[in-house]
């Protein structure tokens, strides 16, 4: 499911090896064996999720045939409704009518200053997943191995930096190593790395403020300085 509440399959890409089991069926093996043979009868991934939507009235309709095609958004109540693109048309959950409040906005604390002149923003990317708590014991690693610091041509041409060369990034909460990437698509000024790799342990940089309203950590934005990884003077 994702963020627009779209419901799709995800299907095997590979059969289990030799003597290995999928992740559900160890599950459901293991709970046999301590004695709940009834709460985990199930032999398929379907049967699976056919017991979620008889246990959630809104995706009751999300059966395996129609997620065959770009899924369905919930709510989906039987298997003749077309699903939901816009959730919320003519009524709340609580009603016709809601409180809406304004919630006006608020600049970071954390900025860029002389001593750290870059804008580190941080996220993922679709070799690994996370802290790559699983995706770095698969061949995944031979596609990303590390975390790398994605910088724009102009930013490295004037630091001296060359593309795979191991520069120290240091912000006001800690520092970390990575090799950089020259990038075409990081504007001058930021700096972009992903945090999927345990031995950098990327988040060590960012700050531990959070957003007022929904209390999300600031990952986003951390000032830093950059520097080779051999030198400690300023960028």
């Amino acid at each position: 499911m994702n963020a627009e509440r779209r419901v799709q399959r995800v299907r095997r890409a590979l059969s289990p090896l030799g003597e290995s089991k999928p992740d559900w069926a160890i599950i459901c093996d293991v709970a046999r064996a301590m004695g709940a043979r009834d709460q985990f009868n199930f032999f398929s991934p379907e049967a699976i999720w056919d017991e979620v939507r008889k246990v959630w009235p809104a995706g009751a309709g999300l059966c395996y045939e129609r997620l065959g095609s770009g899924g369905l958004q919930w709510p989906c109540p039987d298997e003749n409704h077309p699903g939901t693109p816009i959730l919320h048309t003519e009524t709340f959950p609580g009603g016709k009518q809601t409180s809406l409040s304004c919630i006006h906005y608020q600049p970071s604390t954390e900025a860029t200053s002389d001593e750290y002149p870059f804008t580190l923003i941080t996220g993922r990317t679709l070799h690994q997943f996370n802290a790559g708590t699983m995706t770095r014991r698969s061949g995944q690693n031979y596609l990303r191995p590390t975390d790398v610091l994605d910088i724009s041509a102009a930013d490295a041409e004037r630091l001296g930096i060359r593309d795979g060369e191991v520069v120290r990034v240091r912000s006001r909460y800690g520092e970390v190593v990575l090799p950089v990437h020259i990038s075409g698509v990081v504007a001058e000024g930021e700096l972009f790395a992903t945090f999927h790799d345990p031995r950098r342990f990327l988040n060590r940089l960012t700050s531990t403020l959070t957003d007022t309203a929904t209390s999300t950590p600031q990952y986003k934005l951390t000032a830093v300085h950059i520097s080779k990884a051999g030198e400690s003077g300023r960028s």
